[in-house]
């Protein structure tokens, strides 16, 4: 797992866990464990692969989410706010 800032500066790296971990899973010791920490005031996007908790804003599943899904103006339609949200966080 590895965290950056908008400035594209790693701010925590963890090595080591095995392929089938879940990203959760990782997190979690990460923060607990691992040194790992949210400045205050601060967020952090994530994948769908991961819950929206405090400080870390995930993309709804279930709806478009990838850039490419957009490309053309006739896709740029969305289905609703939630996947105006998944365009303009895709776009970050």
């Amino acid at each position: 797992m590895a965290a950056c800032s908008f400035d594209l500066q790693f701010q925590y790296v963890t090595a080591g866990w095995e392929g089938s971990a879940g990203d959760m899973k990782v997190l979690r010791w990460a923060l607990h464990r691992g040194g790992f920490s949210v400045p205050e005031g601060k967020y952090y996007l994530v994948d769908s692969g991961y819950a929206n908790t405090h400080q870390f804003v995930a993309p709804y599943r279930g709806n478009r989410y990838h850039l490419s899904e957009f490309e053309n103006q006739r896709n740029r339609r969305y289905a609703g706010p939630s996947e105006l949200f998944n365009h303009r966080h895709a776009q970050l």
